[in-house]
């Protein structure tokens, strides 16, 4: 299945985020990489496509102390179900 452009820029800023919580713990890419491992061209595959393998991501978010999770697409439901709205 072909990733739709919503999808891609999902991608896009997961891994964005992945990388950038990796710098901050002085891993570059090349080094998330060979700890995974997966080749640094996978790794700049899936920066370059903004596409990818979603298990990959999760395991180089995990590598870096986040996960992914599903979160509500509306904040308004989100409140209501929190019982916060009123």
């Amino acid at each position: 299945m072909k990733p739709k452009p919503e999808q891609r820029e999902a991608f896009d800023r997961l891994l964005d985020e992945v990388l950038r919580r990796g710098q901050e713990l002085d891993l570059d890419g090349k080094t998330m990489a060979k700890r995974l491992p997966i080749s640094a061209e996978t790794l700049s595959r899936m920066k370059r496509r903004k596409n990818g393998d979603f298990a990959t991501l999760d395991a180089l978010g995990r590598l870096v102390g986040l996960r992914l999770a599903y979160v509500p697409d509306d904040d308004a439901l989100e409140t209501i179900r929190k019982g916060e709205f009123f």
